[in-house]
């Protein structure tokens, strides 16, 4: 497998990037960066791709380098019941006879965060499906239960139900922060409709012995107490005893905080985003974060999605230990979040994974999404059926 580059290595490939990437302005990266309004991935041409687009493709566009995406479309794409829910997904290339691939997406994105793997994957011949996971973009915003095991369930669910994987016929699941994690669940929670696993940055704390949720409590998950584990209310649950005043007042307090944080968050995504990226982001990408945040129900949704980290039950470590599939670690080495440090951790427990790097940060598959096409691609249909 191929180790994870230094330091030095990155700044030396950030810095070659800068003559051999098509961008317009010869300028570097992060100079790049302070004009991102006008920067050459922040103009959205709204071109037609040059080739004939298949029956099964949603209406594409080509950005300002001349790649291939999906076109941004306000009302959503596809939907599906799960749990009495009607939730998103978008698909491509059904008719292909590739391998099936199951995409999910990360904290606060949704399906069209894979916007251009998504026609990439279907002209190469594979059947494409991207989920919203509950909670999340154009799937519904209701207070649940949520955990790894809520979403690595809807994962499972969605792989066979929506996007026909069997036994005979497997799905390759990939998924990016924590869609890595509840893309793992799947992959090792049910492995006869499992291909293939890749980790796009992922989130999780691998550390021997390393207890379940988060690596470090944000200021919400602390404020919300995202670490009662069992004391946990289900919303959901009819018949739960009433609440203390101390659990009705610690409530009140989190929701409060939960709130002040989602609007800080609302008015800042494009500089969160860009904090987080190697290259600039688009105008559409921060819109399509903005249209789940104008949601009814979204304030609620993101306090119990505070609670997710203190829900999960199951160690990341733990199901990466018990996942025995090929694996495939796609990581942007730029991300502060993920460092390459974690994929070399991952690959001490998993000697035989692939280990493909990217200049990118936190989202490659968005923030180089040319390179990382070709890489998940290039490994997918070479893992056996």
């Amino acid at each position: 497998p191929i180790r994870p580059r230094s330091r030095c290595e990155r700044r030396f490939l950030r810095t070659l990037s800068v003559f051999t990437s098509p961008a317009i302005s010869p300028s570097p990266p992060r100079a790049r960066r302070a004009s991102s309004s006008r920067s050459t991935r922040a103009v959205s041409h709204r071109v037609r791709a040059s080739s004939t687009i298949a029956p099964s493709m949603p209406p594409l566009e080509n950005d300002a380098k001349g790649v291939e995406r999906l076109q941004l479309r306000e009302d959503g794409w596809k939907f599906w019941r799960w749990r009495d829910h009607r939730c998103h997904y978008i698909s491509a290339g059904e008719e292909n006879d590739g391998p099936i691939v199951v995409l999910v997406h990360g904290f606060g994105a949704h399906s069209y965060h894979w916007r251009y793997t998504i026609p990439a994957l279907a002209r190469k011949g594979f059947r494409v499906y991207a989920l919203c996971m509950l909670g999340y973009g154009w799937s519904p915003k209701v207070e649940e239960p949520y955990s790894m095991e809520y979403w690595g369930t809807q994962v499972i669910d969605f792989a066979r139900d929506v996007a026909g994987a069997t036994e005979k016929d497997k799905c390759v699941v990939a998924g990016n922060s924590i869609g890595a994690l509840a893309a793992l669940y799947a992959a090792s929670r049910a492995p006869d409709q499992t291909r293939g696993l890749c980790l796009v940055n992922s989130a999780g704390n691998f550390e021997e012995g390393a207890a379940p949720g988060p690596e470090k409590k944000t200021l919400a998950q602390r404020a919300v107490g995202s670490d009662k584990g069992d004391a946990i209310r289900d919303p959901t649950d009819t018949n739960a005893p009433p609440m203390s005043v101390k659990e009705r007042l610690q409530e009140i307090f989190g929701r409060f905080v939960a709130t002040g944080i989602f609007y800080f968050t609302k008015v800042r995504i494009k500089t969160i985003l860009n904090q987080v990226y190697e290259f600039p982001v688009d105008d559409d990408l921060v819109r399509s974060i903005e249209l789940a945040a104008e949601d009814p129900g979204a304030i609620g949704t993101f306090y119990q999605l505070s609670l997710a980290g203190g829900r999960t039950k199951v160690a990341a470590g733990e199901l990466l230990d018990n996942y025995k599939g090929p694996l495939m670690l796609l990581w942007g080495e730029t991300d502060p979040w993920m460092t390459p440090t974690k994929a070399e951790r991952i690959m001490q427990m998993k000697p035989d994974a692939v280990y493909a790097p990217v200049l990118a940060g936190h989202c490659p598959h968005d923030d180089a999404p040319v390179e990382c096409s070709e890489k998940l691609a290039d490994w997918a249909m070479g893992l056996p059926a």
